[in-house]
């Protein structure tokens, strides 16, 4: 069958899995399960990855998949073409999950100190978080967490990137994705391969939120016009995620302070638990500022602690620095991103380092 690797070609990708799993598992906290557990759950994406225009052919797929899969493509084309995202032949396979998540990335913090249990990786630098492809395995890594009296967060993740490393496929999860989060997404992730500072997490998905977001309105601007109503509500919910962002950096500074006090951690624990359930109670204050319902209900999916404040920060880091380098490149995000190809680690600001 043309999408089958063949056993030559299948032995290759698990070896080179073996390999990047051999770098993972030399992180602290990791064993030889753990090698065992990436190599076979990356070796077996590939594995059953299929050339999309097969999966397109075959007419398995919905309409509205096989729509998702159409944009993917010219999304992808347009990041290689337009933005000057690395060329690759990521996206143009396509892996049929049996499940609604890839995998599961499992974060931890102190319960009283907004600082990141990391892993260290050398391949890829240090990570505050490890990844999952089996559910229940990520719950036993996440219980002996909680055991040790961490706080942690559990999430699954629908589309990562392998960084170049490999060429990586679109996932079926991914089609859950509304149309204008897609495009963002693809253009995330291809940025990932792009450009990559080995040790700061925070700087590189920043980089890549920030290029996603706008990477994504260029993209719309271009298909469907500057006034288009699909233009329009993206860039609604691009206002809602800055206030929603300067609420969660008020909260973050708020429990920052309090953690430098010279307290006990029973005080810290209880005067925590105060400025998160006030944090939780006075988020409907926000509402009147909001344009969309995107993010009016996040207290009501996600309980507080310090794991998932830090993952947000990973992701939403103050967008100043991006902003401003933004308009010194004129507002061009193809102009940014050749930019930031040429920045060395010792460049990039503090604040962005991983501690």
């Amino acid at each position: 069958m043309r999408h089958a690797l063949a056993p030559l070609r299948w032995l290759r990708y698990f070896v080179r899995c073996g390999v990047l799993g051999c770098y993972l598992v030399t992180c602290s906290g990791c064993g030889v399960g753990y090698l065992w557990h990436v190599t076979v759950g990356q070796a077996m994406l590939f594995a059953r990855q299929r050339p999309v225009e097969d999966v397109l052919r075959a007419g398995q797929l919905s309409l509205q998949e096989q729509q998702k899969l159409h944009l993917i493509q010219a999304v992808r084309q347009f990041a290689i073409t337009d933005l000057g995202l690395y060329d690759s032949a990521s996206y143009t396979t396509f892996v049929q999950l049996d499940r609604p998540y890839v995998s599961y990335n499992l974060s931890a913090a102190p319960a009283d100190a907004l600082t990141p249990y990391v892993w260290r990786f050398p391949l890829l630098g240090t990570l505050p978080y490890k990844g999952f492809f089996d559910h229940e395995y990520a719950q036993r890594e996440q219980h002996l967490l909680d055991e040790q009296g961490y706080d942690t967060y559990l999430r699954g993740v629908r589309a990562y990137s392998t960084l170049g490393y490999f060429d990586d496929p679109i996932l079926s999860s991914m089609l859950a994705y509304d149309d204008a989060w897609l495009i963002n997404t693809i253009i995330h992730e291809m940025l990932h391969q792009t450009v990559w500072i080995k040790g700061s997490v925070s700087f590189n998905e920043s980089l890549a939120s920030f290029i996603g977001e706008h990477g994504a309105v260029r993209y719309l601007t271009q298909r469907d016009g500057a006034d288009s109503a699909v233009v329009q509500q993206y860039r609604a919910v691009q206002a809602d995620a800055l206030v929603f962002a300067e609420y969660m950096r008020g909260l973050i500074e708020r429990l920052e302070a309090m953690y430098a006090e010279p307290l006990s951690r029973e005080d810290k624990l209880r005067r925590k638990a105060d400025i998160l359930a006030a944090a939780v109670a006075e988020y409907p204050q926000v509402f009147p500022r909001l344009q969309t319902m995107s993010y009016r209900q996040f207290f009501e999916r996600q309980p507080l602690n310090n794991a998932v404040l830090l993952a947000f920060r990973v992701y939403h880091r103050d967008t100043t620095y991006f902003e401003r380098l933004f308009a010194e490149h004129g507002g061009d995000v193809r102009r940014l991103i050749a930019y930031f190809k040429t920045v060395r680690a010792e460049e990039i600001p503090a604040q962005f380092r991983t501690r």
